[in-house]
């Protein structure tokens, strides 16, 4: 119970100074962020379920979900889902701290007039550079086989066989922005609340929408079992 009591009152983290200054990011982002960061403490993971932050926050769901996605569009956070050991799943939501760093070279002491660019090597040159092109289209060549493959075990596991190709091109997108283990997580957690297929999203609509982000959990009917396990061990159903 004293470790319960210490998680709501007390913890902090560190809020950035860089996300808050970005004038792009809405307030309501912004306070999503600061919040997940205090419950973030001195890591960088978080897992405070959507209703505990709608509530918390004074929030709607609807208005969460899409100021949450200025933060997932901008890499501020990246969201997975987790399954837990009673068979019901989480949102571990992880602070991303990108900052770029400039290494600069300090040339005051370079004597450039003694740099003899009279006898360069062109022909060595440009092998080198065909060798770096031939290897930058074979990445991409590998690259591209990669994301065919995902997206081939996402157009199985989603089983909706409609715009295929403009289906591809919305996944690449999607693989853009979010994980793969993401998107195949929220791909499985929306389909397990489809009753009748005819109701089911059409692929590109879903891959556009970015619906497999959505929190599905209260959509998918537990058993009486399910609810009474998820009484005893999980804490946020009291949330």
């Amino acid at each position: 119970m004293s470790d319960r009591l210490i998680d709501i009152t007390g913890g902090y983290g560190s809020v950035y100074k860089k996300v808050m200054k970005d004038t792009e990011l809405s307030i309501e982002a912004k306070a999503i962020y600061a919040y997940l960061t205090s419950y973030a403490g001195g890591k960088d993971t978080a897992f405070p379920s959507v209703s505990l932050i709608c509530h918390e926050l004074n929030i709607s769901k609807n208005r969460f979900y899409n100021h949450r996605k200025e933060l997932v569009e901008k890499e501020i956070i990246s969201v997975r889902r987790e399954r837990t050991d009673n068979g019901f799943s989480k949102n571990i939501y992880t602070i991303n701290h990108h900052f770029v760093r400039l290494n600069f070279v300090d040339i005051q002491n370079v004597d450039i007039q003694n740099v003899d660019i009279q006898n360069k090597d062109t022909k060595n040159n440009s092998t080198k550079n065909n060798n770096i092109k031939n290897n930058n289209n074979k990445n991409n060549t590998s690259a591209t086989d990669v994301t065919r493959e995902r997206f081939e075990n996402w157009w199985k596991l989603y089983d909706k066989k409609l715009d295929k190709k403009k289906a591809f091109s919305l996944f690449k997108s999607a693989l853009k922005k979010h994980s793969y283990e993401t998107i195949m997580d929220g791909t499985r957690e929306y389909l397990k609340t489809i009753t009748n297929k005819q109701y089911q999203k059409y692929p590109k609509t879903f891959l556009s929408q970015e619906s497999y982000m959505n929190d599905f959990t209260e959509e998918t009917q537990p058993t009486g079992q399910d609810q009474l396990e998820r009484m005893k061990y999980d804490p946020s159903y009291w949330d």
